[in-house]
């Protein structure tokens, strides 16, 4: 048996994870190599996983002031082959693993005492179906677990969810908090009826949900919220077989008061316990987070994304345009207008590659194909941006002295 050796990122020459010389050995991980992560307080690491990463790691530790970004795109089917997989995984804490692919990503073993945060994902598999530690999850327009296998979330964990997200637990292991963002609608699914349910919920709004799983063979038949003596609320959920679910500390977002509760049976088949403001068809649909479009179900690792780079996108064949996702600067410089090799092949005007690449995947407000009705109101120019992509039919007219350039300049200084 091969005794594993440690090697450690270092970062020497950049933060791509796939250069041999940002490693202590001088060589790629092998097999047998347990994978470190760490810097310090004045010297944070950051390693960037950008293409399929097929070797499976036996041990990852994320170390104090280390971060680890996933952002290989190898489609987005769950069954397709992880772009990384970690069969144990320690994340210290002020460690930080940061998912950003809706390509499938396997985690074993862990003890999370830093953050994990998942971005536009649902295929996040914990091997173990279990988080450990005293850490931070974040999940961001993601779906952790599924209908048919759930996770536990350690008693002293912090959940946070926003952006339309769904977390699926297992067991009574729910978390300590629960933090929902009040202006999008995100969900936690339960799987069994423990008569109390002790996590504290806060920022619950309108658009927080919460609903039992229907392979649990759990029927709620209808929920009602209670004031408690300290200002939070407790949520009693009655079943078809008269046992009563209590989830006894809920805090509400400034202002909101509960009112009346529809359950209704979602398209997962889940039972959803929802204000009754929000419309059925929102209510009856899929799971906040359990549907994603990507531009890795297009990209196949390559394509629009440059791989090896932190969400750099590749323009006519390979320029890169230098947009960051994870800050969201507007880019600079800009190549489609006129910058380096881009120049001599690029029509400000009529570039669907541009769209394509990156206005599409990243400022996805505007849809995939806008309908020739369309309009944007970004900048100085308010007509016709739409119909950008080619099978969506002629690329409109721009009005006079509007181009894309123009137009993009200001929606990405405006999306942030």
């Amino acid at each position: 048996m091969v005794q594993n050796a440690t090697d450690y990122f270092t970062g020497k020459t950049s933060t791509d994870f796939l250069d041999p010389t940002n490693w202590s050995a001088g060589e790629l991980p092998t097999d047998y190599h347990e994978i470190n992560v760490t810097g310090a307080e004045t010297a944070p690491v950051t390693a960037v996983i950008g293409s399929t990463y097929s070797t499976e790691v036996p041990s990852l530790t994320i170390g104090d002031y280390g971060t680890l970004k996933i952002t290989a795109c190898d489609g987005s089917d769950a069954s397709a082959t992880p772009v990384f997989t970690a069969e144990s995984m320690q994340i210290f804490g002020t460690g930080s693993l940061v998912i950003d692919t809706s390509s499938p990503v396997d985690l074993g073993i862990n003890e999370i005492s830093g953050t994990l945060t998942i971005n536009d994902s649902s295929n996040v598999t914990i091997t173990t179906q279990g988080l450990s530690g005293n850490g931070t999850i974040n999940l961001n327009h993601s779906t952790l677990g599924t209908e048919a296998a759930g996770v536990g979330v350690d008693y002293a964990m912090t959940v946070n969810l926003k952006g339309g997200s769904t977390l699926y637990t297992l067991g009574n292991r729910t978390g300590d908090v629960v933090n929902f963002d009040p202006s999008t609608q995100n969900m936690v699914v339960f799987d069994q009826s423990y008569s109390t349910i002790s996590t504290v919920f806060n920022n619950v709004s309108a658009n927080s949900e919460f609903a039992i799983n229907g392979s649990s063979g759990v029927i709620p038949v209808s929920a009602s919220y209670t004031a408690n003596s300290n200002g939070s609320y407790s949520l009693t959920i009655e079943t078809s077989t008269n046992q009563t679910i209590t989830l006894s500390d809920i805090n509400t977002e400034s202002g909101y008061t509960p009112g009346s509760l529809t359950v209704t049976l979602d398209k997962a088949g889940d039972y959803v316990i929802a204000d009754s403001s929000l419309s059925s068809s929102t209510v009856s649909g899929w799971p906040p987070g359990h549907d994603h479009t990507s531009s890795c179900d297009t990209n196949n690792g390559g394509g629009c994304h440059n791989g090896g780079s932190e969400h750099h996108h590749s323009h006519h064949g390979g320029c890169p345009t230098f947009w960051d996702h994870g800050s969201c600067n507007t880019p600079s410089p800009l190549p489609w207008n006129g910058s380096g090799s881009c120049s001599s092949s690029f029509d400000p005007q009529h570039d669907s590659n541009f769209w394509n690449c990156v206005a599409k995947d990243h400022y996805s407000g505007f849809g995939w194909c806008p309908s020739s009705s369309s309009t944007t109101q970004q900048g100085s120019c308010g007509t016709h941006l739409d119909n950008w992509h080619g099978s969506c039919g002629t690329t409109a007219a721009f009005p006079p002295g509007c181009d894309q350039h123009t137009h993009w300049t200001a929606a990405f200084s405006h999306a942030c």
